[in-house]
């Protein structure tokens, strides 16, 4: 059964995630980065099954700390807790060929991050696509207008994002920048 309430905190923490990706949240956006860092850490070493939302969370808020207002001590918090999913998942088997994390080309592509998000913080969209919006905002930004192109495309599913071969390579990345 699906907890209404935990989705709603889901939503509402992934709304305020994309202010501060886009720059206009109004809260405490170091606080909230280093909440994110801490429930990741915690989540982790817990095996939490929302390590997949507290990973690309920090992935899209964790920049946040680095680069638009560095602060030293939050970004070494924000690495650690990146180290720890690397480190916890990177040696899990999986069966996929490939990742979303592989396609990954540029920080634009981030933008989209939000309905990966929605997706794996509703349980209830479990059929490939069915969180991906039917709007222009997931084409490549190559000019392409075949959705199959686009690094999100095709990679629609809970499986797929959720796999710790994903989540580390994600945190790889993030750590490798």
């Amino acid at each position: 059964m699906i907890n209404a309430d935990a989705v709603a905190e889901w939503d509402v923490l992934i709304g305020e995630w994309d202010e501060i990706r886009h720059g206009y949240y109004l809260g405490d956006a170091p606080a909230k980065v280093l909440e994110c860092a801490r429930n990741l850490e915690a989540g982790v070493a817990a095996g939490d099954p929302d390590t997949a939302l507290w990973t690309l969370g920090l992935v899209l808020i964790g920049p946040y700390v680095i680069y638009a207002y560095p602060d030293a001590e939050a970004e070494a918090r924000v690495l650690k807790a990146m180290g720890a999913v690397e480190q916890a998942l990177g040696q899990t088997p999986c069966a996929h060929e490939e990742h979303p994390c592989d396609d990954l080309r540029d920080d634009d592509e981030l933008d989209d991050f939000r309905y990966v998000l929605e997706m794996l913080a509703h349980p209830e969209r479990e059929t490939a696509g069915a969180a991906a919006p039917t709007d222009d905002a997931l084409r490549a930004d190559d000019g392409s207008d075949d959705e199959s192109d686009s690094w999100f495309g095709r990679r629609m599913t809970r499986e797929m994002w959720a796999c710790p071969q994903n989540l580390a390579g994600f945190a790889r990345a993030f750590r490798e920048v």
